[in-house]
């Protein structure tokens, strides 16, 4: 099922716009890139703009908007199409700029920073980090997209189109779930606490090596999962101390930290004596709140996400192809009667 079919969208990309567009395009819809603003690396450009048609020669932008129903105006570098709509009441105008109230340069790097995320990011003795990729760029793209489906979802209830602006510092602030609420409801502002969660008098760690790679999991005031995983810790002579804990009676959050280092040093050996697979499946059969951690490799291999048709074998322009992310949603008849 194509949700966008027949729908046009024309795309000037500068990296606020473009992840927008190929979401878009996964939906169904006809996607033109008109421009780019800004120059991608090959690799980055096939995972872009690939679902992407080029605007062909002696097309202009005129051209294009005149059957269009969707412009995505990614003014990170600057430019201006303010009059896109003039004659065209239908059109739906996404405006990304770095933030809603100027036009600025910006960099994926300086919006990490603006948003506050880089803030929160690292170890706390070490210079702040960003995340890995354009992420910063991605997350406007996403607004871009959701803007873009609100506004056909507006034209079919009035029959007009409308401009909507999206700021690429906001995108990426709202990115950061925790930080920007504690701010408001307690003026603390958050800092890099590294490997560890800090929650009360004590902090836990997050992302333990396993034998074959790392998981995630964090031992919090949850008595029932605390139980799950000593159960199976004691099972292989594993537990230690932690079999004697009364995991009702105690708040993890107000344990001296000492004390948690001593615990958490018990689960590190567990952890790093068995597999991600052994961990990944305990902790489904158990309840433990652990996830592994895959490698892009791992990921790109998945049997899982192969039987759901994830990927798409995409030509490279080399006569081999990459294997990229497909469609978002994937629909399917439903069984026929007397199936299972």
């Amino acid at each position: 099922m194509n949700l966008l079919e027949g729908t046009r969208v024309v795309v000037i990309a500068d990296g606020l716009t473009d992840l927008g567009g190929a979401m878009l395009a996964k939906l169904g819809a006809d996607v033109t890139l008109f421009s780019e603003t800004y120059k991608r690396g090959a690799a980055a450009r096939l995972a872009w703009h690939h679902d992407m048609r080029p605007s062909a020669d002696g097309e202009t932008l005129e051209s294009l908007l005149d059957s269009a129903d969707i412009l995505l105006d990614g003014r990170r570098c600057g430019g201006t199409h303010d009059d896109a709509r003039d004659g065209r009441p239908a059109l739906i105008h996404i405006v990304a700029n770095v933030d809603n109230d100027r036009t600025l340069p910006a960099t994926d790097l300086t919006l990490m920073a603006a948003s506050g995320l880089m803030t929160v990011i690292g170890e706390p003795d070490r210079p702040p980090l960003r995340l890995p990729g354009e992420q910063a760029y991605a997350l406007t793209g996403i607004q871009v997209a959701t803007a873009a489906l609100m506004g056909l979802r507006a034209r079919r209830l009035t029959g007009e189109g409308q401009r909507i602006d999206v700021s690429a510092t906001q995108s990426a602030t709202l990115a950061n779930y925790r930080e920007a609420i504690m701010y408001d409801w307690t003026g603390r502002i958050g800092r890099r606490q590294g490997n560890k969660l800090v929650r009360g008098a004590s902090g836990v760690r997050q992302v333990w090596p396993c034998a074959d790679g790392f998981v995630t999991w964090s031992m919090i005031d949850n008595p029932a999962m605390m139980r799950a995983l000593i159960s199976v810790m004691a099972d292989h002579n594993a537990a230690g101390e932690l079999a004697d804990i009364d995991w009702d009676a105690i708040l993890v959050a107000d344990t001296d930290q000492a004390v948690i280092d001593r615990w958490q040093g018990i689960v590190a050996d567990f952890f790093a004596a068995h597999t991600k697979a052994e961990l990944g499946a305990w902790s489904l059969d158990r309840g433990w709140g652990l996830s592994t951690i895959s490698t892009l490799d791992e990921v790109r291999d998945s049997d899982h996400l192969a039987a759901r048709e994830f990927w798409q074998d995409v030509p490279d322009g080399k006569g081999g192809t990459n294997r990229l992310p497909g469609p978002l949603f994937q629909c399917h008849a439903p069984p026929s009667e007397g199936t299972t």
